[in-house]
C-alpha cells in the first residue's frame, strides 16, 4: 500500500509539472561529445522533428541529439550510455533507442547514413560503430525515448550519462612545462618564463596562477614576473581545443622575490630660504643624494633647504636589490604669470605670456570668463602659437577680468589659479 502511495505521488508530480524541452531537442542544437568526458542527458519532455529525425530504429517521438568529430586518423568509435533511470509510471516507455549517423548535409534526415546498428536498452549499453569512421568528420547520435509496450501511451523519460570513446576519437592530451633561468628576483625584475606545450594542434589558452590565484589569462604565454609583489609559486594551466577542451597543469616554480621599491614623492616648490620636507617612501634602506642640503640623507622624509633648483635622488637597497627615484625642488618663481595683457594689434604685449612655460611641456592652461564659461584651453604653452591672444572662437573678447587655471602636470603643488585682465 505504501509503495502504491509513493508511486501515485510520483505520477501526480510528473503530470503536474511542465518540464522544459532539453536544449539538444533538435539535431541543429546537438550537444558536443568529447572523448572520455561524461555528459548527463535526458529524454524528459523531448519532442520529435520530422525534418531532422530519422526512423531507422523505431518511430521517433522523443529524441535528443549529440554530435562528435573524429580525429585525424579516424577509426572505430563507441558511444556508451550508462546510469539509466526511467520515470516508473507504467504509462511511460521503459527503454531508449540509440544510433549513430553520418550526414552529408548537417541535420537533413534525407542525407543520413547509419554507421552503427540500432541499439535499444533499459540498462547500461553501448553503441559501437559498425565500420571504421572517416577522419576529421562530424557524426550525430540520435537517442529516442520509446513509447511501445502494453499500456504505454507516453515516450520514455530517461535520465542517463553518455560518453564517446575509441580509436576514432582518441586524442593525445596536451602536456605543458615551464622553466625560468632565475627564480631569485628583486621586486620589479622581469625574467623570461620558458613555456612548452606538446600534443596540441588546436587553439591554446594559457591560465597562469600565482600562489593558487589566477594571475593572468590569454591566448599567448606572455607573463611579466615584474608584477610579482611577493614570493610564491607559479604554475600554468593550459586549455587545448575549441569544441572539446583538454587541459594540463604544469609543475610549479617557486620564486623568491625580495621586496624593493623607491618613491621620491612629488616635486616641491619653495621660496629662497624656505625649508620643505621630501615625501619619500619605499621598501628597504634609503639614501638621498646630494645630501648637503638635507637634514638626514638616510631617512625617507628628510627636510631640504636648497638655494637653487635641485634634483634629489632616492636610492633604496635591500640586500642586493636596488631601486631609485628622483624629485625636484624648485626654488623661487617656478613660472611667472602676468596679470594683464593688451591684445590691441600693436605687437606689444598682444598675447598672454607665462615665463618658464617651456620647462613644462605638459602644462595645461584654461581660461574662464566671469560667467564660468571656458573661453580658452590648451596643452603645452611653450611657443607663441600656443599663447592666448584674448579671443574666443576667433573673435576678440571684451575688456574684462578672466580667471585662469595653470596646471604644470607635476602634482598638486604645480597648480596655479588666479585672474588675468584684458586691457586696451
Amino acid at each position: 500500500m505504501l509503495k502504491q502511495i509513493l508511486l501515485l505521488g510520483y505520477i501526480i508530480g510528473i503530470n503536474c509539472v511542465a518540464l522544459a524541452q532539453p536544449a539538444n531537442d533538435d539535431c541543429s542544437s546537438a550537444e558536443q561529445l568529447c572523448v572520455d568526458q561524461v555528459i548527463t542527458g535526458s529524454t524528459a519532455s523531448a519532442t520529435s522533428n520530422s525534418s531532422e529525425d530519422n526512423a531507422f530504429c523505431t518511430t521517433n517521438s522523443a529524441t535528443v541529439w549529440y554530435t562528435f568529430t573524429t580525429n585525424s586518423t579516424g577509426g572505430n568509435v563507441s558511444v556508451d550510455i550508462t546510469n539509466l533511470s526511467f520515470n516508473p509510471d507504467v504509462s511511460y516507455g521503459q527503454s531508449i533507442d540509440a544510433v549513430i549517423f553520418s550526414a552529408s548535409t548537417p541535420c537533413d534526415q534525407t542525407t543520413y547514413t547509419p554507421v552503427s546498428n540500432c541499439f535499444n536498452g533499459s540498462s547500461d549499453f553501448s553503441v559501437p560503430s559498425a565500420i571504421a569512421l572517416n577522419p576529421n568528420t562530424t557524426y550525430y547520435v540520435m537517442i529516442n525515448g520509446t513509447n511501445s509496450g502494453a499500456g504505454v501511451t507516453n515516450s520514455a523519460e530517461a535520465d542517463f550519462d553518455i560518453t564517446v570513446s575509441g580509436a576514432g576519437v582518441s586524442s593525445s592530451y596536451p602536456t605543458g612545462s615551464i622553466s625560468a633561468a632565475d627564480t631569485s628576483l628583486c621586486q620589479g625584475d622581469s625574467v623570461e618564463i620558458i613555456t612548452t606545450v606538446a600534443n596540441c594542434s588546436s587553439s591554446l589558452t594559457y591560465n597562469w596562477y600565482y600562489n593558487n590565484a589566477l594571475f593572468s589569462s590569454g591566448t599567448t604565454s606572455d607573463i611579466n614576473t615584474g608584477d610579482f609583489n611577493n614570493s610564491g609559486w607559479l604554475k600554468l594551466l593550459v586549455n587545448c581545443g575549441d569544441a572539446c577542451v583538454y587541459t594540463d597543469t604544469t609543475d610549479s616554480i617557486y620564486f623568491d622575490v625580495t621586496a624593493i621599491a623607491a618613491d621620491a614623492g612629488p616635486d616641491k616648490f619653495i621660496q629662497d630660504g624656505d625649508v620643505v620636507t621630501l615625501e619619500g617612501s619605499g621598501s628597504g634602506v634609503p639614501f638621498w643624494t646630494p645630501g648637503t642640503s638635507l637634514t638626514d640623507p638616510n631617512i625617507f622624509q628628510p627636510s631640504a633647504n636648497p638655494t637653487s633648483n635641485t634634483t634629489y635622488f632616492l636610492t633604496v637597497t635591500n640586500g642586493s636589490c636596488v631601486a631609485t627615484d628622483s624629485v625636484n625642488v624648485f626654488v623661487g618663481e617656478v613660472v611667472i604669470i602676468f596679470s594683464a595683457f593688451s591684445p590691441n594689434g600693436d605687437d606689444i604685449n598682444d598675447k598672454w605670456v607665462i615665463k618658464n612655460a617651456s620647462n613644462y611641456p605638459d602644462m595645461e592652461v584654461t581660461i574662464y570668463d566671469r560667467s564660468g564659461q571656458r573661453v580658452f584651453n590648451t596643452t603645452g604653452y611653450s611657443t607663441q602659437d600656443k599663447w592666448w591672444d584674448g579671443t574666443y572662437k576667433g573673435k576678440p573678447l571684451p575688456v574684462s577680468t578672466y580667471y585662469y587655471v595653470v596646471d604644470l602636470k607635476i602634482g598638486e603643488d604645480g597648480i596655479f589659479k588666479g585672474h588675468v585682465s584684458i586691457i586696451k
